[in-house]
């Protein structure tokens, strides 16, 4: 499965989450093994292991699809998403595990930025969303 290469990642647990009050939504943790759609496990540092369906489960963009956002459309956008963006590139050039906790942070602290630079790891939608904008 393709979701394997996946492990390891970190993630963020869809902050907008309408599930129980131990859903941890909003947290960042690592991605343990991606099952299924139905099906992803994800570890948290201060303990405990939970699973979400794929679209609960969000990771950074690329930080080159993110430049690109930020060249096209910097200078329409509020001056905090603006920034908020530009250090979450900036932090994803850094590479390290650190940087990316702090930039996960920082798209969890700007709803606005959530949908420019966080994805689903659920590669099948991406796979729909391109089928539907190449027609």
């Amino acid at each position: 499965m393709e979701n394997q290469t996946l492990a390891g990642t970190l993630v963020l647990v869809k902050p907008d989450l309408e599930i129980g009050p131990d859903a941890k939504r909003g947290q960042i943790g690592v991605l343990t093994y991606a099952r299924s759609e139905t099906e992803n496990y994800v570890k948290f540092p201060e303990g405990g292991e939970a699973y979400y369906p794929a679209e609960q489960v969000l990771m950074l963009k690329d930080k080159q699809e993110i430049f690109n956002d930020l060249t096209s459309n910097g200078s329409s956008m509020p001056l905090n998403d603006f920034k908020g963006m530009y250090k979450i590139m900036l932090l994803q050039d850094r590479g390290t595990s650190q940087a990316l906790y702090a930039a996960l942070a920082i798209a969890n602290d700007h709803p606005g930025l959530q949908e420019k630079v966080l994805d689903s790891i659920s590669p099948a939608q991406k796979q729909e969303l391109a089928k539907t904008y190449s027609r």
